[in-house]
């Protein structure tokens, strides 16, 4: 028996994958299925790879197509409007790039799939474990032989095993929120880096309706958060350079802060973590869900083929720390503001975007193997 520790996106989807093979899944949540339907609309850049995933545990398919849309192209630029970049699908032979889809969808279509195939203990949450036996909040005991913590960044699981983990502040906060654009995106994704921190409107199914991830070093997020709706619709289609005209808020504003998290071991005795739980990063890019899904696939052919869990240690590691590298270093690079740095940047970025080549390989790689997308 296994036992997953959190039923969103990751431990979801690893439940789907490992019940595939033959193996016994259970999973604990703490939350109700009523209070997980009222998630608020967040969005996640699905991958080509990550997409590949889901569809193998057969939820894809059960997503509508008004909870998902395709992304077929991306344009990047900076606060001083001298360096942009752009990336197409058709470049690489592709319609599209990836996928915005929302989180709430992806989490109800892998429910679906797995209601009355697997044991769910929701609402509840473990307590203990002790001699290979879970013990939840409600006195219950659960034999197992792992337990996997896909549980978020604040991770039960995690804090059992007593392991190191790296945690940088982006001294930097989220603002998320539902965008009606005066102009249609075509399915292009946006995103400025301001010298306080990137702006992105991801395309949803609405040609006039984008998903907002404003990231703000913290006293502006929360200046930004004090606005009226008008002053911060004003606020936001001048920081974006009114690519898409005027905007307006359809969704209230939610805010988080932002961290980088990264254990040094993904499994220790029968612990196990994958998603948030190991790792977190900078939303800027979109990341984060993919690196999950790629731990989920991962962690999937090591149990089944009962590999060491070091290599899956391993494995994740070779993967996700060239990504956390790249995403900390993009973000310095966007945000210094001196003049001799932007032109160099200027230069550099200009280079890239003509040099088509590398562009398409690093499309190509895409998150699970690569930093730009």
């Amino acid at each position: 028996m296994i036992v997953i520790v959190g039923a969103g996106m990751v431990g979801l989807t690893l439940a789907a994958l490992l019940h595939q093979h033959g193996l016994s899944v259970s999973i604990v949540e703490s939350e109700s299925k009523s209070e997980m339907e009222l998630l608020t609309a967040r969005v996640s850049a699905i991958h080509l790879t990550s997409q590949k995933i889901l569809n193998h545990t057969g939820a894809w398919e059960l997503i509508s197509n008004e909870a998902k849309t395709p992304l077929k192209k991306m344009h990047i630029w900076d606060h001083a409007q001298l360096a942009h970049l752009d990336f197409d699908a058709a470049d690489i032979g592709e319609t599209q790039m990836g996928w915005i889809v929302e989180n709430r969808a992806i989490v109800n279509a892998l429910r679906k799939k797995l209601t009355g195939v697997i044991n769910f203990y929701c609402p509840n949450q473990p307590v203990g474990y002790e001699k290979n036996i879970l013990i939840l909040k409600n006195h219950q005991k659960i034999p197992c032989e792992f337990v996997i913590g896909a549980d978020g960044a604040n991770s039960w699981v995690r804090q059992q095993m007593n392991i190191d983990c790296q945690e940088r502040s982006y001294q930097q906060k989220a603002i998320i929120a539902v965008i009606q654009s005066e102009l249609p995106h075509q399915h292009t994704a946006i995103q400025k880096f301001l010298t306080t921190g990137p702006a992105a409107l991801l395309p949803l199914h609405d040609q006039h309706h984008t998903a907002l991830v404003w990231s703000s070093d913290n006293i502006v997020s929360d200046e930004h958060m004090k606005k009226t709706d008008t002053q911060f619709e004003q606020a936001l289609s001048a920081a974006l350079d009114f690519k898409l005209g005027k905007l307006k808020l359809i969704s209230t504003r939610k805010q988080f802060p932002l961290m980088m998290r990264h254990v040094t071991e993904y499994a220790k005795n029968n612990f196990i973590l994958a998603g948030d739980a190991a790792h977190t990063i900078h939303p800027l890019a979109g990341l984060g869900v993919n690196l999950g899904l790629f731990d989920a696939a991962l962690l999937t052919d090591v149990l089944t083929q009962q590999k060491s869990l070091r290599s899956y240690t391993r494995a994740a590691k070779a993967n996700h720390v060239p990504i956390i590298a790249a995403m900390r270093l993009l973000q310095e690079i966007f945000s210094y503001q001196q003049k001799s740095i932007n032109h160099i940047r200027s230069v550099g970025v200009t280079a890239l975007n003509q040099f088509h080549f590398l562009k398409n390989i690093l499309m190509r790689l895409g998150p699970v193997h690569g930093a730009i997308k």
